[in-house]
Parts: structure tokens; sequence; C-alpha cells
């Protein structure tokens, strides 16, 4: 199966793009270039190519420059950690060194002292600031705890690759919801000043809503990057690797294995919309507003790995 099918695999509606995305763009390259992110982990150019300041502006199209500006910091520090855990594999020495980095991330994110002049660490302590500053203690909790548990999924990623191992579809459904999307997810909230109680943040309906978006997300991105992850020479956590070796399938079997579960997580999504809960007409504004900032994120990351970058056509 072609990438180009592959890459059309999303979920429906058109998106948007923030009006301040260049402003945002640039301001993204200045960031990594103050924090000696750029080129201590990577040159400039790949910063420049990866536009991570169009990503935020794709996601959040709707927030304000210096919210959207935030996003865009926050999706580059992300992706130089991702790709240093993906180098940290390489080794067990690398690895090691990679895995006390990343306890040095997750005691920031717990808020206790840590004497670090890392690049990355003082760059996490400017974001974590940042979001401190518009964030009630609740999302703010909320949104340290989704970058806690994707650093502790960091790990499991690095062993897997060090060991050679290749996880099972359950384990995939349980560990691959960490790798990113619900660290946007608060910012959602955080930008447009919902005032939803905590309780509704908690709700099962709210959570499985937030764990199929995720997935759905993460589902579209494996048939994104499928061509250029073939070519790697140890396999990335894709569910269509993991599918084509537990079920024993061709890979094009894998593949629509993975297209299928995509749209059965998005019949399910459908059918919970229409399922919430009534907690009051002022709060299902404020649900649905929330709701619908989720979807945004997801289709957004489509549009920017897919036309806004061609990220995953090769490598």
């Amino acid at each position: 199966m072609s990438n180009a099918l592959t890459s059309c695999v999303t979920i429906p509606g058109k998106s948007k793009i923030n009006s301040c995305y260049q402003d945002t763009q640039n301001d993204t390259l200045k960031w990594v270039q103050k924090f000696d992110i750029a080129p201590k982990f990577k040159p400039l150019s790949w910063y420049s190519k990866a536009r991570f300041g169009f990503q935020a502006a794709r996601e959040y199209p709707d927030a304000t420059y210096a919210q959207v500006s935030l996003a865009g910091d926050l999706l580059s520090w992300l992706f130089t950690v991702d790709d240093s855990c993906d180098r940290g594999s390489s080794d067990a020495v690398t690895a090691l060194e990679m895995r006390r980095q990343l306890e040095i991330f997750i005691s920031i994110l717990d808020d206790k002292y840590i004497e670090d002049d890392h690049s990355l660490s003082i760059a996490l302590k400017d974001i974590l600031r940042r979001f401190s500053a518009i964030s009630s203690p609740f999302l703010y909790r909320k949104y340290c705890m989704h970058m806690t548990d994707y650093l502790n999924e960091c790990f499991f990623e690095i062993d897997m690759q060090i060991d050679g191992l290749m996880p099972s579809i359950d384990r995939y459904y349980k560990e691959r919801p960490y790798t990113g999307f619900y660290i946007m997810f608060p910012l959602v909230a955080i930008f447009e000043k919902l005032n939803l109680p905590d309780e509704v943040y908690d709700h099962s309906s709210i959570q499985e809503i937030e764990l199929i978006l995720n997935l759905l997300g993460c589902l579209s991105n494996d048939l994104h990057s499928i061509v250029r992850e073939a070519k790697l020479e140890k396999p990335g956590f894709n569910l269509i690797f993991i599918a084509q070796k537990e079920l024993d399938l061709a890979r094009d079997e894998a593949v629509q294995y993975v297209i299928n579960e995509h749209r059965t997580h998005l019949r399910r999504f459908k059918q919970l919309r229409k399922e919430l809960p009534y907690w009051g007409k002022a709060v299902n504004m404020q649900v649905d507003r929330y709701i619908q900032g989720l979807y945004t994120i997801v289709r957004g990351y489509d549009d920017w790995a897919v036309i806004d970058t061609g990220r995953y056509e090769n490598i």
C-alpha cells in the first residue's frame, strides 16, 4: 500500500491554522537557540525543517500569539527529547546517560530542586514557569502528570530498542497513548480559560474520549510513518510492525489492520459524543469546546505531518 494512501488516513473535518503561524515558527527557532538546544542537540536547520511553530499553529488555531508560541516551544522540547531517546537506544552507555537525564526531568516536574545546567533542563523549567503562570492548579498538575507519563514511556521505548523486543498488541495499547498527545490536551482548557469542574475532567466518559482521540492520532501516525520506519535498522513503536509479527500478516494486511483499528476507534468516538452526561447547559457547552479542541489537535497534527512538512515521507 502506498504512503500516499496511508497519509490520507485521518479524522474528518477541515483544519485551520493560526494566523500567527509564521511569527510562531520564527519564535521557536529563537527559543531553541536561546537555550542552546540548537545546535547542541540538533542543527538549527533541523528545527527549521520540522516547523514546530506550524504544528502549534495547526493544533491551536484560535490561541493567542503568546499561547501558540508557548505551545511551539513545548513541541520543540518534546521532539528534541524524543530524538535524544532514539539516539539513546543505540547502545547501553548512551541509554544509561539518557535514563539519568529523564530522571532529572521527572524530578523537575515533581517540583524538586535540581542543580542541573543541562540545556534541556533549563528549557523545561522555562516552559513550566510559563504554564504555571496561566494555569489553574488542577490543570497545571494534570499537564505535569502527562509530561511525567511521557517521560516514563521513554524508558520503556529505550529498553525495547536496546533489548530488541517487539511488544504485543495489548502492550501497544497500554503504552502508546503516553507518547505525546496527552501532553497537549490540557492546553485546550488552559488557553481557552475553560471553567469546568475538576470532576468533569476526571469523568470516565471524558477520559475515554481523551484516550480514543489519543489513539486516533497514534494510529494515523503509524500509517503516515510506515515507509520511513520500514527503512530503519530497528522498527519503531508502530502497530503495523507489531500486528505483522503477532498476527502473522503480510505488510499490506497489517496496514489494513491498522486502518480498520482507526475506523473502529473513530466510530467509538462518535458514539461517546452522543452519550455524554448532562452536567447543565453552561458546563456542557464548555465540554463541547474542550472536546472540539482535542479533536483539532489530532487533526492539526496530521496536517502538519503530511501537508506542512511531509515529515514521514523518507528518512
